[in-house]
């Protein structure tokens, strides 16, 4: 919070998954302004205080940071990309990602910012089931039976990311973006989220409408949001 031209202070906070109906009761055009934008699911609350006082602003930021508290990754204004690579370096984790339906967008986003080589021990596109088993070692009786987007292939595709010991903390996408079903008839929308230590792990499923890019989009972030959680809190148990 600083001073600024214009107005007294203002916060930014960072969120994942808050939609813009969840935040109208808070948006204002008072002393103590509110506003939200989004894009594909990653979020910024900016909280303006233009002629409030300092206990009133601060009212307004607490009862955000209380609403939204389990979605909030920073309280400023960094891209989740860069917050999840600053986490992996204070906590000394290293990333290794595998992706499909999201083709290297993970990778791409955490090598735009400066010092991710520092926290990023590998990316692999195992976009086909046969780069699957022969990268990853997922079992190919579990492709068979439950298909390429499934949770039990996503958790299989972080497994195999975790058998070098290379890294601390395995990420992996599945799904699919359309814009049209795959053989098994997977509903356009459909993906899953893989994210493990060797202490254990937590599959997502997310359903999302919208063309392809942008489910692509949505995944990336819930990916990188996920693993921040985790990356953030990597000494406890599942």
């Amino acid at each position: 919070m600083m001073e600024q031209d214009g107005f007294k202070n203002y916060c930014v906070l960072k969120t994942f998954g808050v939609r813009r109906s969840e935040v109208q009761p808070f948006l204002s055009s008072g002393s103590v302004s509110v506003d939200f934008s989004e894009d594909c699911l990653d979020g910024t609350i900016l909280i303006v205080n233009g002629e409030g006082d300092e206990v009133e602003f601060q009212a307004a930021v607490d009862k955000l940071k209380g609403a939204f508290s389990d979605k909030i990754y920073a309280d400023e204004d960094v891209s989740l990309a860069k917050k999840l690579v600053e986490v992996c370096r204070e906590n000394a984790v290293r990333l290794a990602v595998a992706e499909s339906l999201t083709g290297g967008m993970i990778c791409s986003r955490l090598v735009d910012v400066p010092g991710a080589s520092e926290v990023l021990v590998e990316g692999l596109i195992t976009y086909t089931n046969a780069s699957k088993v022969r990268r990853l070692h997922v079992k190919l009786s579990t492709l068979e039976e439950y298909g390429a987007v499934s949770k039990e292939t996503a958790a299989e595709m972080t497994h195999g990311l975790l058998e070098s010991r290379d890294a601390d903390l395995g990420i992996a996408t599945t799904g699919c973006a359309g814009p049209d079903s795959d053989e098994k008839g997977t509903p356009v929308g459909l993906a899953f989220v893989g994210v493990a230590t060797r202490k254990g792990g937590k599959i997502y499923r997310m359903n999302l409408n919208g063309d392809r890019n942008y489910i692509r989009k949505c995944v990336a972030n819930a990916a990188m949001f996920y693993a921040l959680e985790r990356a953030e809190n990597k000494d406890k148990e599942n």
